[in-house]
């Protein structure tokens, strides 16, 4: 199985909809939706039941779903998230216990609020910015995924596989620097993450080394994906961000990824994902 996933269902009402007319032509088969910005409305969504739908579990941008006078260290006196993913994995570091303990408050609302939203569909998981795969913040999720007795169907790993890169040498100049940090970066927290892992299942990922602008490199590397999963029996995710909008339809004041969400590369990934066979 390849799952074509899209990010940011929520954002505002434009990239929803961008987002939705994937789904409607069956470009994309499993979308991530902010539980924490404008209400959640999942009914056009749900209508496709061979689309996945997965909690965006979200600690950087919008309000917190917590009573925020209980997470000081992730939210301000006004409900809006403190930190991106660097602040965050700061915070981890030197105020690891009382951090998890407020992310793992934050981390419930957002899973109980999820729970009550899908109702008996499938519970899948992944994290906006890919905060959740800091390890302070993969145990707090662990854990209350355990102690809520939710059924984990799915939880994205986005620990993209080298090999085929390296046997794409034609794209190795293309390459952002940024992006080979992050790659690397999530490659080595999976490591302390994998013990917490249990037999939830993933899948072959990619969407980091081309974040931010997945365009036709990705029918260029896809197939060297396609034959690993095969030999090793697994799935694949490849992540787009093809919900592009417009500035004066984001409506949440605490938008920190604003130029990235007006940015024409999310246009280029939903002309990308819409012309995929």
């Amino acid at each position: 199985m390849i799952y074509f996933s899209a990010d940011d269902y929520g954002l505002s009402n434009t990239a929803s909809m961008h987002i939705q007319s994937l789904i409607d032509e069956g470009k994309i088969n499993k979308v991530s939706v902010f539980p924490n910005f404008d209400k959640v409305d999942l009914g056009k969504i749900k209508e496709k039941k061979d689309v996945l739908i997965s909690l965006h579990l979200n600690l950087v941008e919008g309000r917190c779903m917590a009573d925020a006078d209980e997470i000081d260290l992730i939210a301000d006196k006004d409900g809006n998230f403190r930190h991106t993913f660097g602040g965050l994995l700061k915070s981890s570091l030197f105020k690891r216990r009382e951090f998890e303990k407020q992310v793992k408050k934050e981390i419930r609302a957002q899973v109980r609020f999820w729970k009550n939203l899908i109702g008996d569909r499938p519970f899948l998981v992944d994290g906006h910015q890919h905060t959740h795969m800091i390890p302070s913040v993969f145990r707090a999720l662990s854990e209350v995924l355990k102690e809520e007795q939710i059924k984990v169907e799915y939880i994205r790993i986005p620990a993209e596989p080298l090999l085929p890169y390296i046997k794409t040498p034609s794209l190795y100049l293309t390459y952002s620097v940024v992006n080979v940090i992050k790659q690397w970066l999530l490659r080595f927290l999976w490591l302390f993450n994998k013990k917490y892992m249990g037999d939830i299942p993933t899948a072959l990922f990619m969407g980091i080394l081309f974040s931010g602008r997945m365009d036709e490199r990705v029918e260029k590397v896809l197939p060297k994906y396609i034959k690993m999963a095969e030999k090793d029996g697994r799935d694949v995710e490849v992540l787009f961000h093809p919900g592009y909008t417009e500035k004066n339809d984001l409506k949440n004041e605490n938008i920190v990824f604003e130029k990235f969400y007006l940015s024409d590369d999310r246009r280029t990934e939903y002309k990308e994902l819409n012309g995929l066979k």
